[in-house]
């Protein structure tokens, strides 16, 4: 079975993502600190007997070699997907300098980095940057949704990134980029879930299982490689 490393594991989209990735994969898990979360994915039969390690990081603080190293310990991933990030809303006038440093490190810096070294590494392989749809559409990207100006310039830099590693690690490794569009998240407010449903043509929030099968059909298709798939519902 083929070994995949999942950084952002007990995220919203993560959590429900790991299940269907252990269906087919060695999964080594990346988490920062939602330990009850990691606890109720562990116990899940299919995810705790596909599991080869648990990695808790903190990408802010620390070096990222020292990450990467417990990685290659376990082996080198065939798959890499890159979900781990903070999202931040902070006024433009609150805008710090130590929330550049700290959102530029943890969303751009960390990932460019961790895909950067792993794929020099991998024989072959795909990187997927998975990520919300402000790293392609900006910070109009979703309704009553105001990302601050340090998280826009994290997320939307990574198009570069991606078109950059692309062909720098080709023909070994493909990179691609997910942009996922509004998912439900039963702990946003009823009126933000009616809103967002209401904004989305399809009426559908994206599904778990949907950006599930966008990373098999990256992984299957050899000459996908350097782009962002979306899937949105077509906002």
């Amino acid at each position: 079975m083929s070994l995949a490393l999942f950084t952002g594991s007990t995220g919203v989209l993560g959590r429900k993502l790991v299940p269907y990735l252990a269906k087919n994969y060695r999964l080594i898990l990346h988490y920062r600190s939602s330990e009850e979360v990691l606890g109720e994915l562990v116990v899940d039969p299919v995810v705790g007997g596909s599991l080869a390690r648990v990695i808790k990081w903190d990408f802010s603080v620390g070096p990222l070699e020292d990450f990467i190293r417990e990685v290659l310990e376990v082996g080198t991933p065939n798959l890499v997907v890159l979900s781990a990030s903070y999202y931040d809303s902070t006024p433009l006038a609150r805008v710090s300098e130590e929330l550049f440093n700290y959102l530029v490190r943890v969303n751009l810096v960390a990932p460019s980095y961790i895909a950067l070294r792993l794929g020099r590494e991998m024989k072959e392989g795909l990187i997927v940057f998975l990520t919300d749809m402000i790293a392609t559409r900006g910070h109009e990207a979703y309704v009553r949704i105001k990302p601050s100006l340090p998280y826009v310039a994290s997320r939307g830099s990574l198009q570069h990134v991606i078109r950059y590693l692309a062909k720098e690690l080709a023909p070994r490794v493909r990179v691609v980029g997910i942009a996922v569009g509004w998912v439900d998240n039963p702990r946003a407010s009823r009126e933000l879930r009616e809103e967002a449903i209401s904004s989305i043509p399809t009426k559908k929030f994206v599904t778990p299982e949907e950006v599930y099968r966008a990373i098999e059909l990256a992984v299957r298709s050899p000459n996908l490689n350097g782009v962002f798939l979306t899937i949105s519902g077509g906002i």
